[in-house]
């Protein structure tokens, strides 16, 4: 009977040494792979333009948001490329607006000219 319980308690240990192994075993290849450059790899080259600009004006909050999407590109849960409009979009939908230089342009003559110049000769 004892030899019997000695046998059961031995089986447990085997397994529970078993999950324990494979955990450690998953864990270290989900830290050998970098996500942020699986992340950067699926940029499209305005995608990298607008990653960059977000980086400057939320560098922890992009660099969290990266390491995610690179994750869900490695396990194969997101596939293709990301543009600019969609990456806009991710951070609009997180709450982290990505700022854009935006500027108005006047065209006469073949001369461009900003608005803000414009208003200067006038005055």
């Amino acid at each position: 009977m004892s030899d019997d319980l000695e046998l059961v308690k031995k089986r447990k240990l085997l397994e529970l040494q078993k999950k324990l192994l494979k955990r450690k075993a998953l864990q270290e290849v989900t830290q050998k792979v970098d996500f942020y450059k699986v992340f950067v790899s699926h940029l499209t080259s305005d995608s990298r333009e607008m990653f960059r600009k977000a980086e400057k004006q939320y560098p922890v909050i992009a660099r969290q948001v990266a390491e995610s999407i690179g994750r869900l590109f490695y396990e194969g849960r997101l596939t293709g490329n990301i543009d600019g409009r969609q990456l806009y979009g991710i951070f609009m939908e997180l709450g982290y607006p990505i700022r854009l230089e935006t500027r108005i342009v006047y065209k006469k003559r073949g001369e461009v000219k900003r608005i803000s110049e414009m208003l200067k000769e006038e005055d």
